[in-house]
Formats: C-alpha cells, structure tokens, sequence
C-alpha cells in the first residue's frame, strides 16, 4: 500500500515542478540592471552609467563603464572608459574597433586626450557604435595594449542588454 501511494505521488511533484518552470519561463519578467545608475551631476544634467568587471583574452582584468550624460533631456554624450589592471598601458589616440562575431561595428574615437586620465585608462566615444547595436550578441573590443601583438576584450550578452538598456534610459 505504501508502494503505491508513492507511485501516485511521483508524477503529482513532478506535474507541479514542471507547472512551476513554465510559470516562471512564460512570466516574461526582465532581469535586473542592478548596475546601471543615475548620478545628478547638476539641475539639468544627469549622468547614467553601467559598470561591468571583465577579462581580456590574457586573463587581466578590466573595469568597463559605459556611461551617458543627458541634458535637459538631450544626450550630450555617450561614451566607454576602460580601466586596465594592473600596470596595464593603453596607446593613445588609436581607434576602439568592435566587432560582433565576424561582423565589423566599427572604430569608436579615442578620446582619452580630452581628459586627464592615467594611461591605463581608455576613453572612446561610443554613440555611433552602440546605436549600431540590434541585439545582445556577444561583443569583441580590439584594445590597444602598449606592447602586446592582440588583446581582445570579450564584452557577454547580458552587459550589451544593459548596454542597449542603458541607451534608452532617460
């Protein structure tokens, strides 16, 4: 008696794990952007940024933060900064290329000259790259590491999400 009335159990848990999975699966709620924030930087001018910790193709790690500012409601600019760790040397003014698998995006402008940043420190400007962007494919940055032949950043698919996300956020 007890045999059967664990048989009839069995496939009941087993109805409601699998009910249970596809109530989360077809509930379409969005993941959180824990990372992407808003900094008033004065009366009418925000700054909204991402902030993601990667590795390059050498295992070193990066600090990657695209941000935005808006003013007034109109976006003044949008740009990536790259912070290289440790003792990591950026060459400046080259060009940022970023490609999506074998698919060329393009070249975002070095614009680290504008700043007072360390070496170690790459900013670009990213509006014409990431207005490119039509999905959340993977994402291969070519960084222009002083003395090194290829160093690739590979940027996963739920930071160009935020990425994209980021890009609408007013």
């Amino acid at each position: 008696m007890k045999k059967q009335l664990k048989k009839n159990r069995l496939p009941k848990i087993l109805a409601v794990v699998v009910l249970g999975f596809f109530l989360t699966l077809s509930a379409g709620i969005a993941p959180a952007f824990a990372s992407i924030h808003k900094y008033p930087e004065t009366a009418d001018r925000v700054m909204f940024r991402s902030v993601q910790s990667l590795r390059d193709t050498d295992d070193k790690a990066w600090q990657v933060v695209l941000y935005k500012r808006v003013k007034s409601g109109v976006v003044n600019s949008l740009n990536l900064r790259l912070v290289g760790f440790p003792g990591t040397q950026l060459q400046h003014p080259v060009p940022l290329q970023v490609a999506a698998g074998s698919r060329e995006i393009g070249k975002a402008k070095d614009i680290w000259s504008d700043s007072d940043l360390p070496i170690n420190v790459g900013e670009y400007d990213f509006k014409s790259i990431i207005t490119q962007l039509e999905s959340n494919r993977p994402l291969r940055l070519s960084l222009p590491v002083k003395g090194e032949p290829e160093t690739a950043l590979l940027v996963p698919p739920f930071s160009v999400r935020e990425w994209r996300v980021l890009l609408d956020t007013n």
